[in-house]
């Protein structure tokens, strides 16, 4: 039964079961059961995890999903962070902090929220509240950019001294290299050298960067972390997932709608879960191939007048090699002489600064799980509408 866009469902209330951002529970979660053993183990051996995704494909779910399964050990504190609006350490250090105090509230852990208080008034902070959600924020003030140094070691420290295992994520990881202090890697390594009882989730989406940090023989984080590559959940798993959510509030979809949901998104979490969103909020009984089909046809009609921006904003050139790679759906050989001339992209060199432009700009990722590294959209519902030009 459905009261205004809420389903009621064995005695309890439901939202669309479909999520587009957040995390819910692990009813509305689909799969990754392989990534959470990899997660958990290296939790459990305390070894630090550089994770490795896409956008939009799901670490931050997946980050949250592992939190939620640890939350019957006592002694146990998850931390999550995303830095990837901090554009210096100052921010970094301020984010750590409101993250630290968040996780202690002195209704549930007065020792360690005293102490933290005790920590922090060292520091003369400024505290001011979100206007969103009301929650306190950390605001540090210091001289040079070495105090921040000193000070991010001290609130790891003192985490680290809790007689607590800590898991700690930061995501957008990347974010770090764009920073105006230059030894931000270096410190920070340090730091987590010392610490005994912290392990470390880094996330994050652009696998240049990530790669650069991680991989790099020539940087502080190398062979410091077990790598893990988040690519796209099982097309049988996910269908199943999609079939099980209608089921549980007493509705179908067929086989040939939930295959074509997962070809047309090509099974990229976040457009997967937004097409599905909008096909259960159509609130029909049994879900057919074209109801799914004519839902997709609104979804571009509405994001229609992005697309249009996109081109304004880029060259002749950019976009027409836009264009040419949505419309295979993935290029391995973007020089090739058979590609340039059916799409007559003109010149190798006006198309390679086109495809630096774009990768730049994001509008375009080399897929790393791909065998050959193929070229692709990041939007998979914006490939759909070039397709249709």
């Amino acid at each position: 039964m459905r009261i205004n866009n809420l389903y009621i469902c064995e005695m309890k209330i439901y939202n669309n079961p479909f999520l587009t951002t957040g995390y819910k529970d692990r009813v509305t979660f689909c799969d990754r059961e392989d990534e959470l053993t990899t997660l958990t183990i290296n939790a459990e051996n305390q070894h630090h995890t550089a994770l490795f995704a896409m956008r939009r494909i799901g670490k931050t779910g997946l980050v949250k999903h592992f939190f939620h399964s640890l939350n019957k050990e006592k002694n146990c504190a998850c931390i999550y962070i995303d830095i990837y609006a901090t554009t210096n350490l100052k921010e970094f250090t301020n984010l750590i902090a409101t993250a630290i105090n968040a996780e202690f509230p002195q209704k549930t852990a007065k020792n360690i929220a005293k102490s933290f208080i005790e920590l922090l008034k060292s520091f003369r902070p400024t505290i001011s509240f979100d206007p969103l959600n009301g929650n306190p924020e950390i605001s540090i003030d210091l001289a040079k950019p070495k105090q921040y140094e000193q000070t991010l070691q001290q609130l790891f420290l003192f985490l680290d001294k809790q007689n607590l295992k800590i898991i700690f994520a930061i995501d957008e990881f990347q974010q770090i290299l764009t920073y105006p202090e230059s030894n931000t890697e270096a410190f920070l390594r340090t730091i987590i050298q010392q610490l005994k009882n912290t392990s470390f989730i880094f996330c994050g989406s652009n696998y240049k960067m990530m790669h650069e940090i991680f991989n790099n023989a020539k940087r502080p984080f190398y062979a410091s972390c077990a790598n893990l590559t988040l690519e796209y959940i099982n097309i049988k798993k996910y269908q199943l997932f999609i079939e099980k959510q209608f089921k549980r509030f007493e509705r179908t979809i067929q086989k040939e709608a939930t295959e074509f949901i997962l070809s047309w998104t090509m099974q990229h979490t976040y457009y997967t879960q937004f097409l599905c969103n909008r096909v259960f909020a159509s609130d029909k009984k049994e879900i057919t191939k074209e109801d799914v089909m004519q839902i997709c046809v609104n979804i571009l009609k509405e994001q229609e007048s992005i697309y249009f921006q996109y081109r304004n904003l880029l060259t002749k050139n950019q976009w027409l090699l836009l264009e040419a790679i949505a419309k295979e759906e993935g290029v391995v050989q973007v020089n090739s002489k058979n590609f340039i001339t059916k799409y007559k992209l003109g010149l190798n060199s006006s198309m390679n600064r086109s495809l630096e432009s774009l990768l730049t700009k994001e509008l375009i990722y080399k897929e790393v799980s791909s065998k050959n590294g193929a070229y692709m959209l990041s939007d998979k519902f914006f490939m759909r509408w070039l397709q249709r030009l």
